[in-house]
């Protein structure tokens, strides 16, 4: 595993603490929601049996029948501005709708009716003809009916046979949907309301009636009264009375009417500047994907919590809603902020590890790639080091390193000045062995002579051997100092083609007649074409043939000499130093494999990479090298 993935990895193990954390407090969470959980449903439970108990006890109090909404500003004029909120009570007989909205303002009964009746037949001097609303209600002093019949535009007053005092301001208002009649009426302790909508039209058979709403068919005269469910003072203290605090009790019918509430959930509290990020992290890491987090509701506003507890009975719906008490709320709250804290602390550890962790590998990197640049195209050794100034465990690599460089470099200076030196210092005595046989040669006898002749070879080959050596140091210092130019590299090859024609009658030239330029140094491609050409002549049979091509190929330089008649042998590198794969023909023949190995050098010298492979087809081996064009 790299060094860097080693860090992080440690980095994230550092998750581990918050994580823990996060199971505990969630743990402490959990118990806290069971217990709210089982503690609102019974509250529930006790708080609808002691409802149930107080309605049987009292015949005036109902849960079923109309529920009055509460309407905090109302006008009289006949338009439904301030009822958009309010759900209406629907009545409908063929295709007559009434639809009825009911309200209380200040303890006065407020009624919006609603009719799709498009027909409009008024007779101003027979308004018995005209449609109508019937309007029952029933208070402490018994049953009071009310006939609106219908108008042009503007305030309306009813016609009752009631003797006692009933303030009603009324508004009839006319449509294109129907007609739309508002009520206010200061009457108080009103328990029922019946209403219904007549339409009057004529036929064949006379004057017909279409009811809708409470009106008995039967008897026209007769209303069904409902019941007013809600707006008691007495069920409203009880209800107070009973509901616990931090909790907010509710009653209402099968369409979600309020009939009774009392709310004791606590206000606002003073939330945190980062309650909107707070909130959403508690829900997500404390919340759970159960049927019971469907109980649960957040105030985004100070991020409290509560769960909600609802059960029906007889079409009547009680809910509880119940508020997590302040101080288990602050508890977890602060504890989830320290989680966050902590959460983020270790992350920015892991990213301060995922950063160092991506320096050090940086660092160690460029060590490595400079180590792979240490030996330049020319053969020079670079000993300078990067981070060999740091004070860490790097620099130390870094200054051990440069120590063992400059320690190969002398090391590699000793080698390339061998040769020479050898060659130098050997010569005399070389030269006294010389003298010394040829003299031998005048007075040794026949006998002795084949003596003679092994020491004359091997002095021979001990002269080529240092030869050699010689020149694998010249060249290696001539590849150190020779400075690059732009040479002609087709004129180059022309020249040297035409003169290795007058004494190789089997070489053939494959030269482009373009001008191709390389940048480098003329005599060392001399020398590497010589090399080439020495290696070809030892393996081409008198009946073979050898080329030398030169070609361009795209931006590059293609320089080849080929030679048929042999194979390269398999798994074994021709261009190792010391290395030779010729049959000795005869005694003279000496090779100490240093020529395509010095040829290698000179390639990567002018940027390039010698290389060789076998024709199959024609029984031959090609050596090519590839060179940058310049223009």
């Amino acid at each position: 595993m790299k060094l860097k993935y080693q860090l992080l990895l440690l980095g994230l193990l550092s998750l581990i603490f918050p994580i823990t954390g996060w199971y505990a407090l969630k743990s402490v969470d959990n118990e806290f929601r069971h217990g709210l959980i089982n503690a609102t449903t019974n509250n529930l439970t006790s708080l609808q049996a002691s409802v149930s108990q107080i309605v049987a006890n009292d015949e005036a109090l109902n849960l079923s029948g109309l529920v009055l909404s509460e309407l905090d500003e109302l006008t009289i004029n006949g338009y439904a501005n301030e009822w958009h909120n309010i759900k209406p009570y629907l009545f409908s007989k063929n295709s007559h709708q009434l639809s009825i909205k009911t309200a209380y303002q200040h303890e006065q009964l407020a009624l919006l009716l609603q009719s799709n009746d498009k027909s409009i037949k008024i007779n101003p001097t027979n308004y018995e003809q005209n449609d109508y609303v019937l309007l029952g209600i029933v208070d402490e002093k018994g049953m009071h009916q009310y006939k609106f019949y219908r108008q042009a535009e503007g305030n309306i007053t009813p016609i009752t046979n009631s003797k006692s005092n009933s303030n009603i301001v009324a508004n009839w208002h006319e449509n294109s949907n129907g007609y739309v009649l508002e009520l206010l009426i200061s009457r108080s302790n009103i328990s029922h309301i019946g209403i219904a909508s007549i339409d009057i039209w004529n036929d064949s058979k006379g004057f017909q009636k279409t009811i809708t709403g409470t009106l008995e068919e039967k008897n026209h005269s007769s209303l069904n009264l409902l019941p007013i469910s809600s707006h008691r003072n007495k069920m409203q203290l009880f209800i107070d009375s009973i509901t616990p605090a931090n909790n907010h009790f509710i009653i209402s019918d099968k369409d979600n009417r309020i009939i009774y509430q009392s709310n004791k959930l606590p206000d606002n509290q003073t939330a945190s500047p980062r309650q909107w990020l707070i909130t959403p992290l508690y829900r997500w890491l404390f919340g759970r994907k159960t049927a019971q987090s469907q109980q649960w509701f957040y105030r985004q506003s100070d991020g409290l919590a509560g769960v909600v507890a609802t059960n029906e009975s007889n079409g009547i719906t009680y809910q509880l809603k119940s508020m997590m008490p302040q101080g288990q709320q602050n508890m977890i709250q602060t504890l989830l902020k320290a989680a966050l804290a902590m959460i983020s602390a270790v992350l920015l550890l892991v990213l301060a590890y995922l950063m160092y962790s991506l320096w050090l590998a940086w660092r160690i990197r460029r060590l490595n790639n400079a180590l792979y640049k240490v030996l330049d195209e020319s053969g020079h050794l670079t000993t300078d080091m990067p981070s060999s100034k740091a004070h860490d465990e790097i620099g130390q690599l870094a200054r051990g390193i440069e120590s063992m460089l400059s320690e190969m470099q002398e090391y590699t200076s000793y080698l390339k000045e061998l040769g020479s030196r050898l060659s130098h210092e050997m010569k005399t005595p070389l030269a006294i062995v010389q003298s010394s046989l040829d003299n031998l040669d005048h007075s040794i006898s026949d006998e002795d002579r084949v003596f003679l002749t092994r020491a004359h070879d091997g002095l021979h080959r001990l002269k080529f051997i240092l030869s050699q050596l010689s020149q694998l140091s010249q060249l290696k210092h001539s590849l150190e100092t020779s400075p690059k130019q732009k040479i002609n590299l087709t004129n180059l090859c022309t020249q040297l083609g035409q003169a290795y024609q007058s004494y190789i009658p089997q070489l053939k030239l494959d030269i482009t007649q373009d001008n191709l330029y390389i940048n480098g140094s003329s005599e060392l491609v001399a020398q590497l074409i010589d090399k080439l050409i020495d290696n070809a002549i030892d393996f081409t049979p008198s009946d073979g043939e050898i080329i030398l091509k030169l070609h361009q190929k795209e931006q590059c330089v293609y320089l080849s000499i080929l030679n048929t008649g042999s194979q390269l042998p398999k798994d074994i590198n021709v261009f190792a130093s010391m290395h030779s794969i010729r049959k000795e023909k005869n005694k003279n023949s000496i090779h100490l494999g240093l020529g395509l190995y010095l040829a290698q050098l000179i390639a990567r010298f002018h940027g390039g990479e010698l290389h060789a492979k076998n024709q199959v087809l024609q029984k031959a081996v090609e050596f090519h090298v590839k060179i940058k064009l310049i223009r």
